[in-house]
This record gives structure tokens, C-alpha cells and sequence, in this order.
């Protein structure tokens, strides 16, 4: 596998169109045709629940800025050039679980549990600060945002037993916010510029702990990825595996890691190092791709959905 570069390559006035995935846009397509959501979620932002969120994060929180945790700040700021886009504010909290989340719409906020950077290498904690800028650079955090506070609302006033339309708009915000995370996982991956960090990662959000990280092996989570992906032999199999992503946030860890490794392997991927991706000047002229209708930008060879030539 590869090692990191010394020097970090950096993608000066990069569109997140270079790295989303094409299941993210297609569900995210699916959620914006939901009926009156962007009203309701109007009236939550101006009923101030954005800011109840940085007044508890201000007060419960620590505040990573250049004076206060350092290290912290170093990795963030070098990812977020890597990037090239402005750095959000972001926080750590007391929670022993690892995790990380951004949200807010007006600023947006990335949240590191310190179980998260107790986890972690340097290496492995600048690829999630490169996810969660991810998330911002992609747009996510209004819809993000949005699936927090109504998921938040409806549990409160349906529970787990609400109707046919509650049900159904939290089966549509889950499968958006799954299939989201995979392409702030390119993000990262184009932070980290190393592949072996980026299934380290996940392979210790799957089961990792500093007591056994040596013996821990990447290969051979990869191979406990395809083990995972032969289950479907079965149709129920097929069934229990729905059952058990329905009502998840992210996708499986071993999923995920097959995933990042195979757009690590692509062309696409390959490309963007090589300088040759769309920028935010050229969003707007963005062209079909020849094979399968994805939109790419002009200075693009290959197909980011595809992975086939776009030049013929």
C-alpha cells in the first residue's frame, strides 16, 4: 500500500463534484423532492435551533483554535488547505465513544469525541477532520442538519411507531445520510493521500483499540469486506443485512473500506492527484459524460461514476 507524502498535495479552488459519489447525489435528489421540508426546516432555524446548539457547544465544549490544542489545530488547518476552503469552527466533547459529526447551516460546526483522538493516530485523525470537511464542501450540512433536528423532533412525538409518511421520511433521511458519508470518505482519502490510513480508520471505528492496533491487519479487513458482501447468496440474508443498515447514520465499516479502496484504485481518484479536476469556476460548465450521463468537468479524462475514458 501507499505511505503518505511528506508534503501533501493540495487542490487549489477544488468542486466537490471531483469527489462525490453518484449514490449520494441520487438519494439526496430524493430527499430535496420530500414535501415541504426546506419550510420546516426554515422555521427551525429561525426558532433559533442552530444556536441552541453552539451555546451548548460553547459552554460544555472545547474550542480548538490555534492557542488552544495546538496539535488539534495544525491538522485541521493543513486539511482544510488541502481542501482549499475556510475552516469551520470546531469543538471537542467529553464522550468516550468515537465519533465525530458536523452540522449548522448559517457556520457550520464539526464535534470530535475525545474517544475519537484517543483512538487515533495524527495520521488517522487529520483523514476525519478531511471527512468532516468533506461534509461542509459538499453541502451536506443543510440537509444534515436538517435530518438531525426532525429525526430529533419525530422520535420525540412518534417514537419508534410513527406513521406511514414519519416512517418513510426517516427511511429516506437515513439512506441519504448512509450514502453521504461516502463521499465525504473520498474527502478524506484525498486529505489522508494515503489509503492504508484510510482502512486503518475504519477498520478501528469497526473494533480498534490502542492495545491491540498492532496486530490489527488491513488486508485482511478487506478480506472480511468481500466475506461480508458474499452473504448475499442468500435472500435472507439480503433481508437481515437490510434490516440491519435501515436505521443506520453511516455505512458499515467494512463497506466502507471497500468502497474508499476501490475509488483509491480508479482512475478518478488518479486524476485529482495529477492536478486534473474541476474547479468551482467550472460548475457551471460541466459536460455529460459520454458513457453514462454523469455530469464531469471538462478537464476530466475519465469518468469519476464510470471510470471510463471521457474523451471519446
Amino acid at each position: 500500500m501507499t505511505t503518505a507524502p511528506a508534503t501533501k498535495k493540495k487542490f487549489p479552488r477544488i468542486s466537490s463534484s471531483a469527489f462525490e459519489h453518484p449514490a449520494d447525489r441520487a438519494a439526496l435528489d430524493a430527499v430535496k423532492k420530500i414535501p415541504l421540508l426546506d419550510k420546516i426546516f426554515s422555521k427551525l432555524i429561525e426558532l433559533g435551533a442552530e444556536r441552541v446548539l453552539r451555546i451548548q457547544l460553547m459552554g460544555r465544549a472545547v474550542h480548538v483554535t490555534p492557542k488552544q490544542c495546538p496539535k488539534v489545530y495544525k491538522l485541521f488547518r493543513e486539511a482544510a488547505d488541502i481542501l482549499d476552503m475556510p475552516e469551520p469552527d470546531l469543538f471537542i466533547i467529553t464522550q468516550p465513544i468515537p465519533n465525530a459529526f458536523t452540522l449548522g447551516v448559517e457556520r457550520p460546526i464539526i464535534v470530535l469525541h475525545s474517544g475519537l483522538i484517543d483512538l487515533l493516530t495524527e495520521e488517522e485523525l487529520m483523514a476525519v477532520l478531511g471527512h468532516e470537511l468533506g461534509h461542509v464542501k459538499a453541502g451536506h450540512v443543510l440537509y444534515k442538519t436538517i435530518a438531525y433536528f426532525l429525526l430529533q423532533i419525530m422520535q420525540m412525538l412518534f417514537g419508534v411507531r410513527g406513521g406511514i409518511a414519519e416512517l418513510g421520511l426517516m427511511v429516506a433521511l437515513y439512506d441519504w445520510s448512509r450514502k453521504s458519508e461516502l463521499t465525504a470518505d473520498r474527502a478524506e482519502l484525498l486529505v489522508a493521500q494515503d489509503i492504508n490510513t484510510c482502512i486503518k480508520l475504519h477498520m478501528k471505528l469497526a473494533g480498534g483499540s490502542w492495545s491491540i492496533y498492532e496486530q490489527m491487519d488491513p488486508q485482511e479487513f478487506l478480506k472480511q469486506a468481500d466475506c461480508y458482501e458474499d452473504l448475499d447468496y442468500s435472500t435472507l440474508n439480503k433481508v437481515y443485512k437490510l434490516f440491519q443498515e435501515l436505521w443506520l447514520t453511516h455505512p458499515l465499516p467494512v463497506y466502507r473500506a471497500k468502497e474508499i479502496k476501490a475509488w483509491h484504485d480508479g482512475k478518478a481518484y488518479k486524476e485529482i492527484l495529477e492536478g486534473r479536476y474541476p474547479t468551482r469556476d467550472e460548475d457551471i460548465g460541466l459536460r455529460d459524460c459520454p458513457h453514462c450521463g454523469c455530469k464531469i468537468s471538462p478537464s476530466f479524462f475519465f469518468c469519476p461514476d464510470c471510470g471510463k475514458s471521457a474523451r471519446v
